[in-house]
């Protein structure tokens, strides 16, 4: 008889799902993540423990599913397509590069793929697993929700070190799930024409994509779109969901797994996204993490069933044996790593890669209805994903210096015009080190004359030298009068070094539009110079602030990687001589600081002050 659909338990599920947040803050020392602490809640809750809250429940098992497929889609969506994009120069170029993000991760992927049949085959051979190459597909993947945020954390998501970690795991994580879907649709239906079907869903990615292109180059369209994304219209969530649910009615109408269709929809959402979308892509994560993605989770661990795995020595056996062999895997090809970066950091990247989640969990989860992997192995899998969750980010942690040039170095204006030596000049009188690049030796010349460090350097010349400062880089500054000598620096930049925070003048306003789809802060002139004068007119005490360069008063903006302040309210804090909060960054969020906010790890606080307090208030929000 079928269970009846119960609002108590998917209400008991939410309070735990608030509840797990604020147990794990009094235990922050272990590091554990929310989403262990959301399945060790569920396995208190469900078969294995108390037994409070039915697994069965047809209401739950419905929005846990929504959950699995929304948390495919947030992947799709984390994944920055700039990082895959490469400059084709010259041969030479070609030669020197060939060992890109993209192609690393292509070949860390392989080597992991290889290395997990071997493990799957021996498991087979040993008895201890029914299918070698869905065992191998699972020990396959990462976790991209585990990579970016310890990258985030130790300031090296923006450099060229941290970038190919993450190309790396988005390769390993698109790869598997493609994988996945081939494996399912051969066991289920055996290896028929069928298995072409899977390619109906990238026809329709890239028809949609195209559609996506068209429209945005339509006024009309985007004006109305607009106009319809505030107060009770919000369009474009409406649209968000619309192509996530249509990839996966897609998919279950072609008969291949969900998790491809979804994931598709959030890359093509990427794709198309612009630095306005910033508000929707926090809107989407807030309900997914707020709301669905936790409910899954959860009940991962309403099904987690202990007796199984105790009652299966086989199982236990495989528990410790996975461990290994999920590090192994990611270890070995991690040492690839080492082409182009130190030993130390090859280490380190193969033991972040080894740390896995949701997809190790989802793939699990998809064995399991398909009859390829037993109750037992499901749990003990569970165990490994838990373990390796919890383990990997600390050991990378223990490896890994903190990177001291991170936010350090100079900043990089390209082009020696008169805007560009302005730049320069105005950076310079307020302390900060600037290095001027042009492709006009005697607009470079000029620069010296002017008592700056300049060199001539197209985006492939002097290629050594130019990577010493790129790779340092806070910041860079494209102000060349050809708009397309500006975008071509700033993609090297951008994807290349994986540099944040890139600005461009665009001579041409109607240019913007693909600067900003490099993920670069385009600048009209016209725009600039009425922005300058409106705050003239209505600030004109921040005007001098930050302008002027004849007082001791400074405005600068730290990040918050570490210290003592963090998880500390603003009134807690003693900072040295006149340095005042005026503004908060959070999450892209722009918020108003007040005495009870609390500081977190990776907030952007904007101080005004002394320019003698500088270095020490650095030092209080740094590692």
């Amino acid at each position: 008889m079928e269970q009846e659909a119960s609002f108590i338990n998917l209400l008991i599920v939410l309070l735990v799902a608030f509840a797990v947040p604020i147990v794990l803050l009094r235990f922050k020392r272990f590091s554990i993540p929310i989403v262990v602490g959301e399945i060790i809640a569920g396995i208190i809750l469900g078969r294995s423990g108390l037994q409070l809250v039915s697994y069965g429940d047809p209401l739950l098992n419905l929005f846990a599913e929504f959950g699995f497929v929304f948390l495919m889609f947030l992947a799709g969506l984390e994944v920055d397509f700039s990082n895959f994009r490469r400059f084709n120069g010259g041969p030479d170029e070609q030669q020197e590069h060939s060992m890109g993000p993209a192609s690393l991760g292509g070949l860390v992927f392989v080597l992991t793929l290889a290395l997990s049949a071997g493990v799957g085959l021996l498991l087979q051979g040993f008895g201890l697993v029914r299918n070698p190459w869905m065992m191998a597909l699972i020990l396959s993947t990462t976790s991209v929700g585990v990579v970016m945020p310890i990258l985030k954390e130790r300031n090296l998501s923006s450099g060229r070190y941290g970038q190919s970690i993450l190309v790396a795991a988005l390769i390993a994580d698109f790869g598997t799930m493609l994988l996945i879907t081939v494996l399912v649709a051969v066991i289920s239906q055996g290896l028929t024409l069928d298995i072409l079907l899977i390619g109906v869903l990238f026809v329709a990615f890239f028809l949609l994509y195209q559609l996506g292109l068209f429209s945005n180059r339509i006024p009309s369209v985007r004006r109305t779109i607009e106009e319809l994304s505030h107060a009770t219209g919000q369009i474009k969530m409406r649209l968000a969901f619309a192509i996530m649910l249509a990839f996966v009615a897609l998919s279950q109408v072609l008969g291949t797994e969900i998790i491809l269709g979804a994931f598709l929809a959030g890359a093509m959402l990427s794709l198309l996204r612009t630095p306005d979308d910033t508000a929707l892509i926090h809107q989407l994560e807030a309900i997914g993490f707020g709301f669905f993605i936790p409910l899954f989770f959860i009940e991962v661990g309403l099904r987690f069933d202990v007796s199984a795995l105790l009652a299966s020595p086989a199982a236990m056996l495989l528990v410790p044996i996975l461990v290994v062999a999920a590090i192994v895997v990611k270890l070995i090809p991690g040492l690839l790593f080492r082409i182009p970066f130190s030993w130390r950091e090859a280490i380190a990247a193969g033991t972040l890669l080894s740390a896995r989640l949701s997809l190790i969990i989802a793939a699990s989860a998809v064995g399991l209805r398909l009859g390829v992997i037993t109750e037992s192995v499901n749990a003990a899998i569970i165990l490994v994903a838990i373990i390796t969750v919890t383990l990997s980010p600390l050991i990378f942690n223990r490896i890994i210096a903190q990177d001291e040039k991170a936010g350090g170095g100079q900043t990089v204006i390209f082009g020696a015009n008169d805007m560009g030596l302005q730049v320069a000049q105005q950076l310079t009188a307020h302390g900060e080190p600037v290095l001027v690049l042009d492709l006009d030796a005697q607009a470079v010349e000029r620069a010296r004359q002017h008592g700056l460090d300049a060199f001539v350097a197209t985006p492939f010349a002097e290629r050594e030298r130019l990577a010493t400062y790129l790779e340092t880089t806070p910041a860079v500054i494209c102000v060349h009068s050809d708009d397309d000598a500006n975008y071509e620096f700033c993609e090297v930049a951008r994807t290349t070094y994986g540099i944040d925070t890139v600005l461009a003048g665009v001579a041409d306003p109607t240019h913007a539009l693909r600067f900003e789809q490099l993920g670069v802060k385009a600048i009209s002139a016209t725009l600039a110079q009425a922005t300058l004068a409106v705050l003239v007119v209505r600030n004109p005490t921040t005007y001098a602030l930050l302008t002027r360069t004849d007082d001791d008063k400074e405005i600068w903006e730290v990040v918050v990687s570490g210290g003592p302040c963090v998880r500390k309210r603003l009134h807690q804090l003693r900072l040295p001589g006149d340095v005042l909060v005026l503004a908060l960054r959070r999450n892209g969020d722009l918020l108003v600081p007040h005495g009870n906010m609390q500081i977190e790890r990776g907030d952007r606080l904007t101080l005004a002050g002394g320019v003698d307090c500088i270095e020490t208030v650095n030092a209080m929000f740094a590692s």
